[in-house]
Parts: structure tokens; C-alpha cells; sequence
């Protein structure tokens, strides 16, 4: 059976569409059901160094670090690597973008894996708790 020219054309475009819909439907479900998503907070720690990370079901990420010289908040992008989340940061209308930062999960929360040494030092970021109102309370100023 000889089929058409444009029906063969049309039932590939078809075909093509319906993969690349099941492809990108794997992809936002990837992210929305990792085991990475949700929201972490450090504990004060004795060099008062503090770290929170939001890593959301859409992959949006926002990372607010002290490092003690006061709170710097960085937003952007995170992705699911194996056993890390690397958060990809967007540029600002004052510079380049910060380097990327990995994290994996550790103690029912997350430690830094990378992250900038020049902007840190000789610290190292500290290990965070899972945790829903990490939000609410740094709207608020609300300490854990």
C-alpha cells in the first residue's frame, strides 16, 4: 500500500509532536516530584554563618547565605543530577552571575557539595533541616 506524500509528512510531524509532548512531560515531572524539592534552613552556628534554600516543584531556586557580613539572597535555577541539586544562578543588573552552587542530601536536609570560596573564605556553609516556613519566617524575622 502506497500512502501519500503529505499524509507520510503529516503522520511524522504527528509522531514527532507526541514524543516531543511525552519528553517534555517526563522533564517537569522530574522536577516536580524529586526528592530534592522543598525548603531548608541552617541553624545559627557558632562563626554565625546561616544558609537557606528553596528549591521549587517548577525549578526555581532561591538561596539566601550569611556568611557573616550580612544576608545576600541569589535566585535562579536548579536542576536534579544523580544525587545533587545544582542551583544555576541568574545574573543581576550589578555583575555576572555567582557560581553555581551543587547540594546533596544529607541528615534530612542539605549540605553544600560546591559553592564560591572567594565570597565564603576559609568557612564552609552549614548543613541544613528541612523545613516548610523557611519563608514565613524570614519574611517575618521570625528565628527558628
Amino acid at each position: 500500500m502506497h500512502l501519500p506524500r503529505f499524509f507520510r509528512a503529516s503522520v511524522f510531524l504527528a509522531a514527532a509532536a507526541l514524543a516531543s509532548a511525552v519528553l517534555f512531560a517526563q522533564t517537569e515531572s522530574a522536577v516536580a516530584h524529586s526528592k530534592f524539592v522543598g525548603s531548608y534552613i541552617s541553624s545559627m552556628s557558632n562563626d554565625a554563618t546561616e544558609m537557606s534554600v528553596s528549591l521549587g516543584a517548577d525549578g526555581t531556586a532561591t538561596v539566601t547565605e550569611d556568611f557573616g557580613k550580612g544576608p545576600q539572597t541569589l535566585f535562579g535555577h536548579w536542576t536534579e543530577s544523580g544525587a545533587l541539586a545544582k542551583v544555576t544562578f541568574s545574573s543581576d543588573n550589578s555583575g555576572p552571575a555567582a557560581p553555581p552552587m551543587s547540594f546533596q542530601l544529607a541528615h534530612d536536609g542539605l549540605e553544600a557539595v560546591t559553592w564560591d570560596h572567594a565570597l565564603w573564605g576559609k568557612r564552609t556553609p552549614p548543613p541544613m533541616k528541612k523545613d516548610s516556613k523557611v519563608k514565613s519566617r524570614h519574611w517575618t524575622g521570625m528565628n527558628p
